[in-house]
């Protein structure tokens, strides 16, 4: 058979499929717009049907219906389920895919999108490096208000991801601990510092990783040091507030 998601099989839950992307097609921001992929034998390892060239779309609904989704990245017959796709918001409103990040502060993954092969007709799309070096830009996050500890130091946020192209929340923001944060730095995301002004918050500094000798990691504002413009200047959490990890 040839797959064709979701939308050609109305009503079918996809438990229990599993399907290989061996080729991808991104646009200009680096989203994922088009791939080839096939069905996997889960017993076998070995492709059910022929390879086809879907738009991202079908892959939603397939993951959304229960599949699970890998990713190839070197030719060959075998596919390594350690790498499943997941469903991410589109910074336009819609949905696409992405590798799914490994959970936690310190975890990183070997792989990501600029490591797999590109269809012939992909915009030449080159994130500024990869597993060898940063990764490249997924999300961008702001933080409207800090928790600091007694030397200053920034241990936990409200937070909230951003919709870049209308200037507003894409997600209602959440009181998260700075290692989410750390692990969304280290993950290539983009985190901006909310300063408050008359008519509410004015996004301005970006935020990267501290690390301290101790093995300590948190965040500050990075360039050089501006007034008005430092974490002691933005909002503060209620001490009382609950923390809870994102």
């Amino acid at each position: 058979m040839t797959y064709q998601g979701a939308r050609a099989r109305t009503g079918d839950t996809e438990a229990g499929h599993f399907f290989a992307v061996s080729k991808v097609q991104l646009d200009n921001y680096g989203h994922v717009t088009q791939v080839l992929w096939s069905e996997i034998d889960t017993k076998s390892n070995r492709d059910l049907n022929s390879a086809s060239m879907v738009p991202v779309a079908d892959v939603v609904d397939a993951i959304h219906a229960g599949a699970m989704v890998t990713a190839v990245f070197q030719p060959g017959l075998t596919h390594n389920a350690e790498h499943l796709f997941e469903v991410i918001a589109h910074l336009t409103g819609g949905e696409t895919i992405d590798l799914v990040r490994p959970s936690g502060p310190y975890a990183t993954s070997k792989f990501d999108l600029a490591d797999m092969i590109f269809l012939d007709d992909s915009p030449r799309f080159h994130p500024a490096l990869n597993h060898r070096g940063q990764a490249p830009v997924r999300h961008t996050f702001a933080v409207s208000k800090v928790e600091l500890d007694k030397d200053g130091r920034v241990t936990g946020v409200l937070w909230g991801k951003v919709n870049i192209r209308k200037n507003a929340w894409a997600a209602p923001e959440v009181i998260a601990v700075v290692a989410d944060v750390v692990a969304a730095l280290q993950a290539g995301d983009r985190v901006f510092a909310l300063f408050p002004a008359i008519n509410g918050h004015l996004p301005d500094r970006q935020f990267v990783v501290a690390n301290y000798e101790n093995g300590t990691q948190t965040i500050v504002l990075s360039g050089k040091s501006a007034y008005d413009r430092e974490i002691h200047d933005m909002d503060r959490l209620n001490a009382v507030a609950p923390i809870r990890q994102t």
